[in-house]
C-alpha cells in the first residue's frame, strides 16, 4: 500500500509541475499578445496619420500647381521653360568664365604686388648700406676733428 501511495504522489506532483509549466507559458503568451496588440494599434494610428498627411500634402501640391498654371497662363509651356533653362545655363557658364578670368587677373596682380614689395625691401636695404658706406667714407676723408678747430 505504501508503494501505491508513493506512486500516486509522484504522478500527482508530476502532473502539478506540468500544469504549472503550462500555466506559466500561457501567461507569457497572453502578455506577449497584449504587447503586440498595443504596438500594432500604435502602428495603425501612425500609418493613418501619415496617410492623412500625405493626402493633405498632395492636395496642397495640386492647389499650388493650379495656382502656378493660372499665374503662368499659356507661357508656362514646357518648351518655353526649356528655352529659359538653356539661356540661364548659358548665363551661368558665361559668369563662371568671367569669374575664372577675374581670379587669374587677381592672382597676377597679387604676384606683381609681392614682387614690388620684395623690390622695395631690396632697395631699402641697398640704400641703408650705401648710407652707412657714405658715412664711413665721410668720416675717413674728414679725419679726426679737434674741438679747437670747430
Amino acid at each position: 500500500m505504501k508503494l501505491f501511495r508513493a506512486q500516486r504522489n509522484l504522478y500527482l506532483a508530476g502532473f502539478a509541475l506540468l500544469l504549472s509549466f503550462l500555466l506559466r507559458r500561457l501567461v507569457t503568451l497572453i502578455s506577449q499578445q497584449a504587447v503586440l496588440g498595443a504596438s500594432s494599434e500604435a502602428f495603425r494610428k501612425q500609418a493613418e496619420g501619415a496617410s492623412q498627411a500625405a493626402r493633405r500634402y498632395m492636395e496642397d501640391n495640386d492647389a499650388l500647381r493650379k495656382q502656378l498654371q493660372e499665374a503662368g497662363g499659356d507661357g508656362g509651356s514646357p518648351s518655353s521653360s526649356h528655352d529659359e533653362n538653356e539661356t540661364l545655363k548659358a548665363k551661368v557658364e558665361k559668369l563662371k568664365e568671367e569669374l575664372a578670368a577675374s581670379k587669374r587677373t587677381l592672382e597676377k596682380a597679387e604676384n606683381e604686388v609681392q614682387a614690388m614689395r620684395r623690390q622695395a625691401e631690396g632697395l631699402t636695404r641697398e640704400y641703408d648700406r650705401l648710407l652707412d658706406q657714405h658715412a664711413r667714407l665721410q668720416a675717413a676723408h674728414d679725419g679726426p676733428r679737434d674741438k679747437k678747430e670747430e
